[in-house]
């Protein structure tokens, strides 16, 4: 058991090292994470109690947490859930901008000749923007798409007014809001596999599994960028077609679902297996 934990322990360090330099470079502190923290064990502890059939109170809190009974209380009583109705807001709102793109490379209606998205304006005769939005979206204005969509690079607004599509798919990056929401989104989709292959058995697993090379030439790391967007695209256009085909009409009987693929270059793995000590000044 003992070995078990201090796997753990040493497994949490290496995922915290990357989330501790982001909370550092954006101003927040270890009493941030603490508080933090101390929630997410809060939650967990609820989880786990109603899993077994158990009525979550601040007293079997505590005492899975080793949290004060007035920490759990106060944890409680403060909960506030607008943020993850805002997060699924959000991921309503990606699932739409992802269609719209689809459409937008896929339909004869608004691709050309050569099977390339038109150049549309925002508005007037179709094939439009707007025409597509309407098509696509759902019930999403079409300013809110095409602001978003502009902010993430999938599109370009020409000195004409006219909508250029630069990119097939979309990804979050940077340090705005949007992508920061997307970062605990991606994180909690990973753990949440990792977390249910941990307990489940063999035939119930989630698919989970990658390729490493240790002695990987740095100089091959842009080639390997460059194949796997355009591999890695192709294969997910794929997927989100076979999800599209197969969603259910309403929120009864369906769950969140989907495929992530990320290329990832560790430039740490000494250090991290390392730790130096801090020097004292």
């Amino acid at each position: 058991m003992r070995h078990v934990q201090a796997q753990l322990r040493d497994a949490c360090l290496r995922l915290l090292r990357p989330l501790a330099r982001i909370m550092l470079r954006h101003g927040l502190s270890t009493y941030d994470f603490s508080r933090v923290a101390n929630i997410a064990f809060v939650q967990a502890a609820e989880d786990i109690l109603r899993q077994q059939g158990k009525t979550p109170s601040f007293s079997r809190v505590s005492t899975i947490t080793g949290l004060h009974r007035h920490v759990v209380s106060d944890i409680v009583k403060s909960a506030d859930t607008s943020p993850f109705s805002h997060s699924a807001d959000k991921d309503y709102r990606r699932n739409r901008l992802a269609r719209v793109l689809s459409g937008w490379f896929e339909s004869p209606e608004f691709t050309d000749e050569n099977g390339r998205p038109r150049v549309l304006p925002v508005d007037g005769p179709e094939p439009s923007f707007m025409g597509l939005v309407r098509a696509y979206s759902g019930d999403i204005y079409p300013k809110i798409i095409l602001d978003e969509l502009t902010q993430v690079g999938a599109v370009r607004v020409q000195k004409d007014g006219s909508v250029r599509a630069l990119a097939r798919r979309y990804t979050l990056g940077g340090a705005d809001a949007a992508a920061l929401r997307q970062l605990g989104t991606a994180a909690r989709d990973l753990f949440s596999t990792l977390e249910h292959n941990i307990a489940a058995p063999v035939d119930s697993r989630l698919f989970d599994d990658s390729v490493v090379s240790v002695r990987l030439n740095s100089a091959a790391i842009p080639l390997l960028r460059q194949m796997l967007h355009r591999r890695g695209e192709s294969f997910l256009e794929d997927i989100e077609g076979w999800l599209s085909e197969r969603e259910a009409p309403s929120e009864s009987g369906s769950v969140r679902a989907g495929v992530m693929v990320q290329l990832f270059v560790d430039r740490e793995s000494d250090a991290a297996a390392s730790p130096g000590k801090p020097k004292i000044d």
